[in-house]
């Protein structure tokens, strides 16, 4: 398996929505019901419980909508 930094893109579009709808429904109405909501619409578990779980691992831009900047070339 690769490993993943911070800074990887997403992949899997229809999972990482689902995942920020979980954080979503975590920060309003707590850790269960976001997990219970992940399973139901097919995140793995593991996944579910590493980004519940881990608030350090929360994704604090999604690059899927800022694209990068290009480089600026000062002359």
């Amino acid at each position: 398996m690769a490993e993943q930094t911070r800074n990887d893109a997403r992949t899997d579009g229809s999972t990482a929505h689902f995942v920020d709808e979980g954080l979503t429904l975590c920060t309003r109405y707590g850790l269960h019901p976001a997990l219970l909501f992940m399973e139901q619409v097919g995140v793995p578990r593991n996944v579910a419980l590493r980004v519940l779980c881990s608030p350090d691992h929360y994704r604090q831009r999604d690059r899927r909508r800022a694209p990068r900047l290009a480089p600026s070339h000062a002359a």
